[in-house]
C-alpha cells in the first residue's frame, strides 16, 4: 500500500506497548467493524485512506477467529503497516 506523504513508515517494534497489547480483544473489535461496513460503508477519511486499504483485512476478519493472542497479532502484522502521522503532512 502506498502511503500519503503525511505518513512515515515505522516497524511494529517501534510501537510502544505492541508486545503487551491484547491483540485478541483488538481483533474482536476489528471483526465487528468488518461486518459493520457491509451495512454502513466506510468513507475515505481526511488522510486519504480509502476503503480499498482495508478491504482484504475486512474480508479475512469476517471468516477467521484467531485462537490466541499470537494468531491475532499475526493478522494485524500481515494486514497493516505502522506509520507516524506527521503534523501538516
Amino acid at each position: 500500500m502506498s502511503l500519503s506523504s503525511a505518513f512515515k513508515e515505522k516497524s511494529f517494534g517501534d510501537l510502544p506497548g505492541w508486545d503487551e497489547d491484547d491483540h485478541l480483544a483488538a481483533f474482536a473489535a476489528f471483526k465487528r467493524s468488518a461486518f459493520h461496513v457491509l451495512t454502513k460503508p466506510y468513507r475515505t477519511g481526511s488522510l486519504g485512506v480509502a476503503f480499498a486499504a482495508f478491504a482484504e483485512a475486512y474480508t479475512e476478519a469476517r471468516s477467521v477467529s484467531p485462537a490466541n493472542r499470537s494468531e491475532a497479532r499475526s493478522f494485524f502484522e500481515r494486514h497493516f503497516a505502522p506509520a507516524l502521522v506527521a503534523a501538516g503532512g
